[in-house]
């Protein structure tokens, strides 16, 4: 009975103790908590979609483009385009190479081309894709900017 009756004063105590310490919640002041940092952490969410991934990369004036879409176990087919793309100085982008007419009836869409491109300018490589379930299906988009150094 005694031991019962000293956990309720050390308990009281504590009570009041957190009521008079004058403290600050961690997360008040922490850059990593704000929410516009979450775009970082959190990526998009669909519903037949796993993940889009795109990369371009060079090897003198030969770009390397590749992309991946993978479906959900359930898609029944992927399709999709993909763009290679000159970034113009006023910003604008200038379509140097399309690839249509992906498709595969598989849960994934592969993509992998080479492409030779004047040097010294930013490139864009962009994947379009339908990904089905059935008749029904959303559009999926990723893109990579790389340089072409001369």
């Amino acid at each position: 009975m005694i031991g019962n009756g000293i956990k309720c004063i050390l308990l009281s105590c504590v009570i009041i103790l957190c009521f008079l310490t004058e403290g600050e919640v961690f997360a008040a002041n922490n850059d990593f908590y704000d929410s516009s940092n979450f775009s970082n952490i959190f990526g998009p969410m669909w519903n037949n979609t796993t993940s889009v991934q795109v990369n371009l990369s060079f090897d003198g004036s030969k770009a390397i483009c590749g992309a991946c879409v993978i479906g959900k176990a359930s898609t029944t087919k992927i399709t999709g385009t993909a763009i290679l793309a000159r970034k113009n100085s006023d910003g604008t982008y200038t379509s140097v190479k399309t690839w249509s007419n992906l498709k595969t009836t598989d849960n994934m869409l592969i993509f992998d081309k080479t492409y030779y491109v004047p040097t010294g300018y930013t490139y864009r490589l962009t994947i379009t894709s339908k990904v089905y379930k059935n008749s029904k299906y959303e559009t999926v988009t990723g893109y990579h900017e790389a340089n072409a150094p001369k």
